[in-house]
């Protein structure tokens, strides 16, 4: 028999059931379908030495639940407070098994329709006679079909993604190697890979091994230099801390191109790479190979399986397969009302938390909202202000200061203030869109006033050389709001779609700014400035002005700075002393005055 529902969405992990609960509150027709027997599968074997590194940090200085969501990356987004994941674990970095059992209680007691061990193994549409036009079909393993109108996969990583190089099935994976640590001791082992998996296992095996090699293509990308949640993070940085003080382990930026069983030992794995080479004759490539006892894969997952589907509902992929080929509503770029959701949203970003629940949980609320537009004729949320610029630049500021969709997904995801051409009617605030997604929209390309608020990093102000963060340890300056780094948002103005000007909120140690940090700080320094700009171009309040210096008074910066010594000026770098301070910005560090006072 066949079943009917408007929706199906395949998959009850952490997105399904958080689609489940949005599809719940708004009472749409839909169902889950689930190949395990309990929800979130795969987090009952991964990652697969069983500690997330996804922060649970549980207590914070501010009492806005909000803004606690910025610092709690595991919980699912509800109405009941009881279902947050700081209840399950006292952990910063809890253990999956934690994740699991949050799961499953959040699925039962928020009555999320799921249907257990369901695995889909054909998704078809047809026009065959009785069939409705544009439907998907499923057909389960166990021979049940279900149709929908919409159709979303949530399936998340669906299978490990392997180099594609000869011999690579004589290698262990990140599934399956052997987790018996005794096995590795004394041994020589080879880990491919540049990401979180791979420096997991190598910290696991880094206690046993003789010495481990790592290899990846490119130079290794740091977490806390890219400011990528996804690159590699300090918790999985112990093999990069022996290989910088030459204990044996090591990193090597080499691309392996062959595997075959050592002539020397049958036993062993010999593996072959290349490294580039710039000092010899003329440059080229270094080819060599080495034996090892153990050979693991850890190049990352796929996150789109396309044997599921027929040839007519096939959707587009990217970056090798890995990933499905995304409109900016997250819906396949070929295939109509299929969307994805889940960690594959990060195929629209590579910038933020999109791979993460922290992150997808918000991308999954506006997704909803769209859906909601698209199938119901329910608008899009949107919060009317008066045409004045103070309220506006408030509401901005507040929403930086607390919002965590915007922190969360910063740079990727952002607000939008349109203010119609007719003087009678209010401003209209959209939160929580994509970027992109805003570009897009004729009422943004149309409108002849907006502005943009998104949260980001503006390292790419300051010269190559000082982009590093550890530069960065000081009091943001004080004087140019233009020359600051880290996150905080960027106030965009566009006429008729067209970028026109940008100002920036100053820093904030703890990503409030709407409080002050030190004793002279203008508390409404980033609020006035804001208000300054917004006036400066939509003229709500003309010839108003509004004190935004960043210190209370205007004559405290004569006490508040205290000028370099002729001696000090002496030992910086040339260069600093001949730049246009209005063009370029200086990384704010004592490492740059030697014998500084500390």
């Amino acid at each position: 028999m066949l079943v009917h529902h408007e929706t199906i969405i395949i998959g009850a992990g952490p997105a399904g059931l958080q689609m489940g609960h949005f599809m719940n509150k708004a009472k749409r027709d839909y169902v889950i379908l689930e190949a395990a027997g309990r929800a979130g599968h795969f987090f009952t074997h991964q990652p697969r030495h069983r500690v997330l590194i996804s922060i649970n940090k549980r207590f914070n200085p501010f009492p806005d639940f909000e803004y606690n969501m910025r610092h709690d990356w595991n919980s699912l987004l509800s109405d009941d407070r009881t279902l947050l994941f700081p209840k399950y674990s006292k952990e910063l970095y809890p253990q999956a098994d934690d994740l699991v059992r949050y799961l499953n209680d959040y699925a039962d007691k928020l009555d999320i329709k799921i249907r257990y061990s369901t695995r889909v193994v054909n998704i078809r549409k047809e026009d065959r006679p009785g069939a409705l036009k544009g439907l998907f079909y499923l057909k389960t393993k166990d021979g049940d079909e279900y149709s929908c109108r919409v159709l979303i996969m949530a399936t998340g990583a669906v299978s490990e993604h392997l180099p594609d190089i000869p011999g690579i099935e004589l290698a262990d994976t990140y599934a399956n190697h052997d987790l018996d640590a005794k096995k590795y001791e004394g041994k020589l082992v080879a880990i491919l890979g540049r990401g979180n998996s791979a420096f997991e296992v190598a910290d696991y095996l880094s206690p046993h091994a003789a010495f481990i090699h790592m290899f990846g293509r490119r130079n290794l990308k740091l977490a806390w230099n890219t400011h990528f949640v996804g690159d590699v993070r300090a918790i999985n940085s112990n093999v990069l801390d022996m290989y910088e003080l030459k204990s044996l382990h090591s990193y090597f930026a080499m691309e392996a191109t062959k595997l075959k069983k050592f002539a020397g030992d049958k036993s062993k794995t010999e593996l072959h790479f290349r490294d580039l080479v710039l000092h010899w004759k003329e440059p080229g490539y270094f080819l060599n190979a080495h034996p090892y006892d153990h050979v693991i894969s850890c190049t990352g997952w796929n996150y789109v399986d396309t044997t599921l589907f027929a040839d007519n509902c096939k959707p587009a992929t990217k970056k090798r397969g890995i990933y499905p080929l995304l409109k900016t509503n997250w819906e396949s770029d070929n295939v109509e009302n299929l969307f994805f959701m889940g960690t594959s949203m990060q195929a629209n970003d590579r910038q933020a938390a999109s791979g993460f629940i922290h992150g997808f949980r918000y991308n999954i609320r506006s997704m909803h909202h769209m859906m909601e537009e698209r199938y119901h004729n329910i608008p899009y949320p949107v919060k009317l202000l008066p045409r004045d610029c103070t309220p506006i630049a408030d509401h901005i500021i507040d929403r930086a200061s607390v919002d965590a969709a915007v922190y969360q997904l910063n740079t990727f995801m952002g607000d939008v203030v349109i203010v119609p051409d007719d003087p009678k009617q209010q401003v209209r605030y959209y939160a929580d869109l994509p970027m992109k997604y805003i570009f897009e929209q004729e009422w943004f390309k149309n409108a002849k006033h907006a502005f943009t608020m998104c949260l980001q990093y503006t390292f790419d102000r300051f010269d190559d050389y000082s982009r590093e963060a550890m530069f960065f340890t000081h009091r943001p300056q004080a004087y140019d709001p233009k020359c600051q780094a880290f996150l905080r948002p960027i106030l965009t103005y566009y006429r008729n779609g067209k970028y026109v000007d940008d100002i920036g909120a100053a820093e904030s140690l703890v990503l409030r700014f709407d409080v002050k940090e030190f004793m002279y700080d203008n508390t409404d320094r980033n609020r006035k400035s804001f208000k300054n700009f917004i006036n400066k171009y939509a003229n709500f309040n003309p010839g108003e002005k509004y004190f935004d210096y960043f210190l209370a008074k205007e004559e405290l910066y004569e006490k508040a700075v205290v000028p370099l010594t002729e001696e000090e000026k002496s030992k910086l770098p040339p260069e600093f002393l001949k730049m246009d301070s209005f063009n370029h910005c200086r990384p704010p560090t004592l490492d740059l005055v030697p014998g500084a006072p500390i």
